[in-house]
């Protein structure tokens, strides 16, 4: 037996090797299991959260729109209208077929939730309809300053505008004064404000 060890004295070598390549997979292992799980729970939450959204605000009334958080209340418009969305056959008739003000409030929502990132990731990462539609729920709240900054900044990423080109340096100076001057929660006041008329 010591004879085999003493012949085979690399195995001692490699050994301390293969468990420290045991102890790492096992914490990847460990750390990916983990990811997915809190993946799984954020889409689950997600899920609820359109859910409870959808049964609150499937039948807006005046009384509801007025005592609620104007946040909130933009966010149930939109999960009502994406519910309507995923159980429809087609889309994008569908959403053609919804009101004005609810289309864009749809559009609206999205363009403050990619906004986090920046004014241009809104514009970079979504196609027509929603930019139109977020573009004229800017003028129909009255927010004209970001619409004017919106509207130049689209003009460099639609694809149909061949008189403008896309230059990043205009984009980073758009995106800059979009920073400036976005103010989050009087953006949803203004969405409250013209929900409540057009329901």
């Amino acid at each position: 037996m010591l004879e085999s060890l003493k012949q085979y004295w690399y195995v001692w070598l490699v050994l301390p090797v293969l468990i420290i390549i045991a102890v790492f997979a096992g914490i990847k292992a460990s750390k990916a299991v983990k990811k997915r799980n809190e993946i799984i729970r954020r889409q689950t939450e997600e899920l609820k959260r359109a859910k409870y959204l959808t049964e609150k605000y499937s039948d807006l009334t005046a009384e509801l729109c007025a005592s609620s958080d104007a946040k909130e209340l933009a966010e149930g418009v939109t999960a009502v209208l994406q519910s309507e969305l995923d159980k429809s056959s087609d889309p994008m008739e569908t959403y053609s077929n919804a009101e004005k003000w609810r289309r864009e409030v749809y559009a609206l929502f999205y363009f403050d939730e990619d906004c986090a990132s920046s004014l241009s990731f809104f514009f970079k990462h979504n196609e027509k309809p929603l930019p139109n539609e977020a573009l004229n729920g800017l003028e129909d709240i009255g927010l004209t300053n970001i619409r004017s900054l919106a509207c130049a900044m689209w003009s460099m990423y639609d694809d149909k505008n061949e008189s403008v080109s896309l230059d990043s340096g205009r984009v980073d100076e758009i995106d800059k004064k979009f920073k400036n001057i976005y103010n989050q929660p009087l953006f949803f006041e203004k969405i409250k404000l013209y929900i409540s008329e057009n329901i």
